[in-house]
């Protein structure tokens, strides 16, 4: 017997019992009615896609940022905690000085801070930029070398609804760093100003499948394609407590006569202004004055499970984007979990999704900024980025310590007999708390016992010679 046989001989078994009947009177697909078949189809699957892209529909996305906070959360919250433990410049040809004034540089006009509002921007459309503006003509290859000190110079941040390429909608050709059909020209729209690309550092979003590249126009697709169903889910939860919470206490009147007047619109009338007169008494001093014939009862009702199902679908959120509930809604880790692996795994994806695409963004930008500050190109530039993991005071102190214990270990042992160097080290930690001067000469060490003991053991010394 083949394989077509037997699904004949259960399709015609099935449809000839009751439980065929049943399927019958709910689906038209014979082979849906097969036990187990009805698992393995892809009915389930189409019917929860969207089959469109919200990363297309930027009012809404814009209206969603603005309104909601959970949205703003999980656009600037792991940005900002990617770039908050800041980060080591790296070269041979900056003194620390001179890296010190760099990074003043960067704080105070914003660099690093653009980049990081366009990340924000790239979470949210799919696509930002930082747009280069100096005193040249914008329509032109931009010229680093021309960018001197005192120059007109600033970093501004744009989203990728505020760039048009000038060659939309035309047939696109194969180039390095573009692909097939995505149309990168030459040139942005930007306001009505024509912009040549060498002026914009695009920052692009999670990069989408081929079947769906073409939708994006070049750019990346938003963090809340992925988070449709369970924001939907959240708020859908957050309405239904809103409006159970004015159903939460009932009042119930029971009045004689009450059906009977309800023939008449002036008995109607008459009753719906004996409630109101009834609910306006009931707040007069806690007082309520009723016919004796008549009764009144307070129902309320018990929300129970909801808490539970908040649980849930913040859960289920949080797993969406992989970020603690911690830093979603600032709910702590509850049993015996200390929220330590939460962390772990959240600071992983701010290394791979954030700091990794973001590295090279810093340092191109930097390169910018030290034209601009020392009139000069630093080939070497290179950023490394200070640990996610932040240390309390106590654990803090403990590893100056050992870090200071191993520099003392180092010198003594003979492996670096420039104190120069050690001293550099020492400051490059802060280890003791204040600036040791690097070119001063090292003092000899002072003879004697400098210990607790060794102080009582002196003044005891000096009260013996004070009494003789």
């Amino acid at each position: 017997m083949d394989a077509q046989t037997a699904l004949g001989i259960a399709n015609e078994e099935m449809l000839n019992s009751l439980s065929g009947l049943a399927a019958n009177l709910t689906n038209d697909n014979p082979f849906a009615q097969i036990p187990g078949v009805q698992l393995s189809q892809t009915d389930t699957l189409f019917i929860n896609n969207r089959w469109y892209l919200i990363s297309n529909l930027w009012q809404l996305l814009s209206q969603l940022y603005v309104e909601h906070g959970i949205v703003q959360t999980l656009v600037d919250q792991p940005v900002d905690d990617a770039f908050r433990a800041g980060f080591e410049i790296k070269t041979s040809q900056l003194s620390k000085d001179e890296i010190d004034q760099l990074h003043v540089y960067d704080q105070r006009n914003g660099v690093t801070r653009s980049l990081m509002q366009a990340r924000k921007w790239a979470r949210l459309y799919g696509g930002g930029a930082v747009l280069i503006i100096t005193g040249q003509d914008p329509s032109l290859p931009l010229d680093i070398k021309k960018i001197k000190p005192g120059s007109p110079l600033e970093f501004r941040s744009i989203d990728m609804w505020e760039l048009y390429y000038t060659t939309q909608n035309i047939s696109g050709t194969i180039q390095v760093g573009g692909a097939i059909g995505s149309n990168m020209g030459e040139f942005y729209d930007y306001y009505g100003h024509k912009i040549h690309k060498s002026h914009v550092y695009r920052v692009i979003g999670k990069e989408c499948p081929a079947y769906l590249r073409p939708r994006l126009r070049g750019w990346g697709m938003s963090e809340l394609e992925r988070i449709v169903r369970s924001l939907n889910s959240y708020m859908k939860n957050q309405d239904v407590i809103f409006a159970l919470l004015d159903e939460a206490k009932v009042d119930v009147y029971r009045m004689k006569g009450f059906n009977s007047s309800l023939m008449s619109a002036q008995g109607t009338a008459a009753a719906q202004t004996r409630i109101q007169l009834a609910n306006a008494l009931k707040g007069f001093n806690n007082a309520l004055m009723m016919d004796v014939e008549d009764e009144y009862d307070q129902k309320q009702i018990a929300f129970s499970g909801l808490a539970e199902i908040l649980l849930q679908l913040r859960q289920g959120l949080a797993a969406d984007l992989k970020m603690p509930m911690t830093k979603l809604f600032g709910v702590s880790a509850a049993g015996f979990s200390s929220g330590e692996d939460d962390i772990e795994n959240y600071n992983s994806m701010l290394e791979g999704e954030i700091r990794a695409k973001d590295k090279f963004a810093v340092v191109d930008l930097l390169q910018i900024a030290c034209q601009h500050e020392f009139g000069t190109m630093i080939d070497d530039l290179m950023i490394e980025f200070n640990p996610l993991r932040i240390l309390n005071a106590k654990e803090e102190e403990e590893v100056k310590d050992s870090q200071l214990n191993r520099i003392m270990s180092v010198y003594q042992s003979g492996l670096v007999a420039d104190t120069k160097v050690l001293k550099e080290a020492i400051n490059k930690d802060s280890l003791i708390g204040v600036e040791v001067d690097v070119n001063s000469e090292s003092a000899p060490p002072l003879e004697g016992d400098f210990t607790v003991q060794g102080a009582a053991k002196g003044a005891a010394g000096k009260q013996a010679k004070a009494d003789a």
